[in-house]
């Protein structure tokens, strides 16, 4: 079956917004396995990294003021922030079976805005990342809106692939010419002083 767009419930949540903040969590993803590759990291170690680097990835941009769209309400750990004023919240999990309380479950600062849905709206809703564990698929993000009875009303997917991001335009460093070194024995009289001077 499929879903309508969240803009089709609300102006705000527009696809280039969605795509937006979906890089920023990817970009944090990508960034967390290339770093935590070592055989002492796990999976838990690359998980916690990975939520709290997304979340403060989060909390910098919306206090940044870079995006006037993107705005904050909630900085701890059951982080919300808002879109245009709707809140979101974001999950590293399965979009199809999730389990994690910020995709199953309204955290207090979207009550309000969840109580102004009308049946069948969504008035929840959350970014989950999938980590593309299915058979080796790439990462992506899922956008879903729930009605006030848990059920999905709404569903955005990203079409956000990994990138190597380079910022203005990057030139190549030229080569430098270097005279060849001249290498001579060491004379005696110069080690000597040397050794003297540090007694």
């Amino acid at each position: 079956m499929t879903l309508p767009s969240p803009s089709t419930f609300n102006a705000e949540l527009v696809s280039d917004r969605l795509e937006t903040v979906s890089q920023m969590l990817l970009d944090e993803l990508y960034a967390t396995e290339d770093d935590l590759s070592r055989s002492t990291d796990s999976g838990y170690t690359r998980g916690c990294t990975t939520f709290g680097r997304q979340r403060s990835r989060i909390i910098s941009e919306a206090m940044s003021g870079r995006y006037g769209w993107l705005g904050l309400l909630n900085g701890s750990n059951d982080i919300v922030f808002t879109i245009g004023g709707v809140p979101c919240r974001f999950s590293n999990d399965d979009p199809s079976n999730p389990s994690k309380d910020a995709v199953t479950t309204a955290n207090r600062y979207q009550m309000d805005f969840l109580e102004f849905a009308s049946k069948g709206e969504p008035g929840r809703f959350c970014f989950i990342i999938d980590r593309g564990q299915d058979g080796g698929s790439e990462p992506r993000v899922e956008f879903l809106g729930f009605t006030p009875s848990g059920e999905v009303a709404c569903r955005w997917v990203s079409n956000a692939v990994r990138v190597l991001r380079l910022e203005g335009q990057q030139s190549l460093v030229q080569p430098v010419q270097v005279a060849k070194p001249q290498v001579a024995p060491k004379r005696r009289d110069e080690g000597d002083a040397a050794s003297e001077a540090v007694q």
